[in-house]
């Protein structure tokens, strides 16, 4: 298995688009973190919610968590090296879980570098308007809730990999179902008078787990409950269609 581990992350450090993707957080971290900051007033820089809310710009990378979980599984199946990759692994589920290990590491490391980002650009800024900074429990859990969301979008990621071989197919239609499936199912549930139901949408649900909250959101246990289970339910389908695939 670590063979296999260390195989997905040498895959993930020579990908061409890697360099990509750590631009792309550090620009919507910092973006994010300064304008937390400069939107805020003095008294409120001084609060814990307002440290939990900055923290929270951890979650950011979420979004190329779950790209990196697409394009792990389907770079393979686009350029026809899951062929020889299942060849050196037969059994399939090992792939699959040295997959999902790797994804789950990146992820973490991309989280981290949110969180370095948040840091370079609040704290200098803190310090020259002489703002107090307040660090308590809250503060931490709300982080550790954007560090697990972020390896949750990962995980969403390989599970939809897993279903949608084709990678145009999962990123344009994942990306279409966040950001407008959900919405529009979000209004014919409330013209059904189902509102509730959105909450149990796999995105809505997904993002819950960051610990933020927010309308038509679960709390936070039972979103954690319901993104598991989704991704448990799309990683068994795309295991078995993975499994019964021909790669020849």
């Amino acid at each position: 298995m670590s063979a296999l581990v260390r195989a997905e992350l040498l895959k993930v450090r020579t990908t061409r688009g890697r360099w990509a993707s750590l631009i792309v957080i550090v620009l919507i971290t910092a973006i994010a973190a300064a304008g937390q900051v400069g939107s805020a007033t003095d008294e409120e820089r001084g609060t814990v919610e307002f440290m939990a809310d900055l923290v929270g710009s951890v979650g950011l990378s979420g979004l190329l968590a779950l790209i990196l979980g697409i394009t792990i599984v389907t770079t393979e199946f686009r350029h026809g090296t899951v062929t020889p990759t299942f060849l050196a692994a037969p059994r399939r589920e090992l792939v699959i879980a040295g997959k999902s290990i790797a994804t789950t590491i990146v992820a973490l490391g991309f989280a981290l570098l949110s969180l370095l980002i948040v840091a370079a650009v609040a704290f200098p800024w803190l310090t020259i308007v002489d703002a107090s900074t307040e660090f308590d429990g809250e503060v931490a859990t709300r982080l550790a809730q954007q560090f697990l969301a972020v390896v949750l979008s990962g995980l969403m990621g390989v599970a939809i990999g897993l279903v949608v071989h084709n990678q145009v197919a999962a990123l344009v239609g994942t990306l279409v179902w966040i950001f407008v499936v959900e919405n529009l199912l979000w209004g014919l549930f409330a013209l059904l008078d189902i509102d509730r139901a959105v909450e149990y949408l796999p995105f809505r649900a997904l993002d819950a787990t960051g610990g933020g909250g927010g309308d038509q959101t679960l709390s936070y246990g039972p979103a954690l409950v319901v993104s598991i289970v989704w991704i448990a339910l799309l990683a068994t389908a795309g295991t078995i269609r993975t499994r019964r695939r021909d790669i020849t």
